[in-house]
């Protein structure tokens, strides 16, 4: 809807507003309005200012009185260092940010008069206005497609290095978005360095060149790309490192540091230095925890996750996020183009299997990560020697994650983990979306894993309502031709987020924030849930043993065993 349509009695008094205006101010002339494509309205004005008349435009945005007009000329030209660019608009008093629908284009226009005003007050003076708002970094290098990220701790290594002394320098640069950003990896000699980033950065493409540390008094003579190149020639007395930049058969980056000003330059390989492309530097803010402190327990804590589909994705990827270093992971499947709905993983994974595609996606998050990877189905038809030794593997984490929503494969998990005496992880979506549940098992703490699950399809018997049927189950049945009932990556996130928390409190907590180890956790008014988010805590009840199975009779037992096997051990020693 046009606003000057809707609101016409707003439109005139705007009029009305800026006529006043011009008959009190002699520098306000020649208003003539104008409707241009799509209905939008603006006026055309000049601003006399120390004898020259300053065509402008104030436009009114097509949620005015709710957005503010903008003012900016109408010659490509910068009028004041307030201004969005040559040709823009001005950056006035009233803003997105502190615009209130009681103003007026008036003010507006009176805005723009008195900051041109205060930057050149008389002719040939030159003033500063304040900025009454502060950018963010997003906004200042918005229009920049070369970057240079310069974090507190490689500064602090540059700022130790002798003036005028080149240092070997190593970056890695990613290409990305359309986009190019280098980040520091390695000062000095490969052999000696004097300081180096962590893994992170060796994902990228590596760039060599040099650093130099300039005297504070160079600042002020560098306005170009090229004016860098002759301060290295001129302050330094090497013209042997440009031409080993010009000369290097790969392309070459030369950064300079001027009084803690930093300028990053590449130089394609075979170009002169008028051919050097600047990076614009990016100064990124000082590190911070962002993480619990009892969080550094997952450094060397380790996780078997069982299922790397939709739930198991996702679970990895936030526990790598969180901080955790070791993985194992188990499942046999493939990811196929329509997995992607759900899955954690996209597009450069299709074809993997899917533990290779979530182990990727692990050190893409966190790349010291050390992540075991096996491809088989667990209870699927794989060799007993394979399977035996990947339950091995799952049994060696802190805590096993079932992903699978699969009975068979859950059997194997809980086996493991009552045999290994480790802490349980499992969860189910429930098809259709509905909702799903999550569970949390500690040994002699909770009841063993098979126990447990005996207890929880008890619980749902007794509410006179069997739990339904899991979403991953449900896409191998064909009862019937009706469409499978589906949940959407929102609900399979919810499950997954619920089983992430299980495993981080189980993880790095002493005593549990969670006063039940299961909860029913509905995202519909279906089955026992009344609403969206209504959660049901269960309680589950001691039962079994953990660790692994004895005969009563274990040492007789034994022993009869061993004279079995070896039926001449006994014999030789008597003899």
């Amino acid at each position: 809807m046009i606003w000057w349509i809707a609101q016409p009695s707003r439109a005139r008094s705007e009029g009305f507003a800026i006529d006043a205006l011009q008959e009190q101010h002699e520098w306000l002339r020649d208003v003539e309005w104008t409707v241009g494509k799509g209905g939008s309205l603006s006026a055309n004005f000049k601003m006399e200012r120390l004898g020259r008349l300053i065509p402008l435009t104030i436009s009114y945005p097509r949620f005015f009185p709710d957005m503010p007009p903008q003012v900016f000329p109408r010659e490509e030209i910068r009028l004041s260092s307030h201004q969005w660019g040559t040709g823009g608009e001005l950056c006035l008093e009233y803003r997105p940010d502190n615009w209130d629908p009681a103003f007026t284009g008036a003010m507006m226009i009176e805005s723009a008069h008195r900051l041109l005003q205060g930057e050149e007050p008389a002719q040939g003076v030159a003033a500063r206005v304040e900025s009454a708002h502060a950018t963010t970094v997003g906004q200042d290098i918005r229009g920049f497609r070369m970057r240079f990220l310069l974090t507190d701790d490689f500064a602090d290594a540059v700022s130790s290095l002798d003036i005028c002394r080149p240092v070997e320098l190593e970056l890695s640069e990613k290409a990305i978005a359309s986009h190019w950003v280098a980040v520091p990896r390695r000062l000095g000699p490969e052999d000696a360095a004097l300081w180096s980033a962590g893994p992170n950065v060796a994902l990228f493409r590596r760039r060599k060149g040099f650093v130099v540390r300039m005297g504070a008094g160079v600042k002020a003579t560098i306005r170009t790309e090229y004016d860098l190149v002759k301060v290295i020639a001129e302050t330094i007395g090497h013209e042997g490192l440009l031409e080993v930049v010009r000369g290097s058969e790969e392309d070459a980056v030369v950064l300079v540091e001027c009084d803690g000003d930093f300028h990053l330059m590449w130089l394609p390989s075979g170009r002169g230095p008028r051919e050097m492309l600047a990076y614009t530097t990016v100064k990124a803010p000082s590190s911070a925890n962002r993480l619990p402190g009892a969080y550094d327990r997952l450094a060397s804590a380790s996780v078997g996750i069982v299922g790397c589909g939709s739930v198991g994705s996702k679970i990895a990827a936030s526990l790598a996020r969180a901080g955790l270093s070791r993985f194992v992971l188990v499942d046999g499947d493939v990811l196929f183009p329509d997995n992607l709905v759900r899955n954690d993983l996209d597009w450069r994974s299709v074809g993997l299997n899917k533990p290779d595609a979530v182990a990727k996606r692990i050190r893409e998050i966190r790349p010291s990560a050390n992540v075991t990877v096996r491809r088989l189905v667990l209870g699927g038809q794989e060799s007993s020697l394979s399977t035996d030794s990947a339950l091995v593997d799952v049994g060696g984490s802190d805590l096993i994650i079932d992903a699978t929503a699969d009975p068979q494969i859950f059997n194997l998990c809980a086996s493991v983990a009552r045999s290994e005496k480790k802490m349980l992880v499992w969860g189910e979506v429930f098809a259709g979306g509905i909702g799903g549940f999550v569970v949390r098992l500690r040994p002699d703490i909770e009841p063993a894993p098979h126990a447990a699950r005996r207890q929880l399809l008890r619980w749902c018997d007794d509410r006179g309502r069997p739990m339904p049927l899991g979403e991953e189950v449900q896409y191998g049945l064909a009862l019937d031709e009706s469409p499978p009932l589906i949940a959407d990556d929102a609900d399979v996130s919810v499950i997954a987020a619920h089983m992430t928390r299980m495993t981080l409190d189980a993880l790095t907590r002493q005593e549990t924030a969670f006063p039940h180890p299961a909860y029913a956790v509905g995202l519909k008014a279906e089955w026992i849930f009344e609403a969206p988010f209504d959660t049901w805590p269960i309680s589950l009840v001691p039962e079994g043993e953990w660790g692994p199975q004895k005969d009563d009779n274990a040492e007789a037992e034994l022993a009869a065993l061993a004279k079995q096997l070896f039926p001449d051990t006994g014999k030789g020693e008597a003899e």
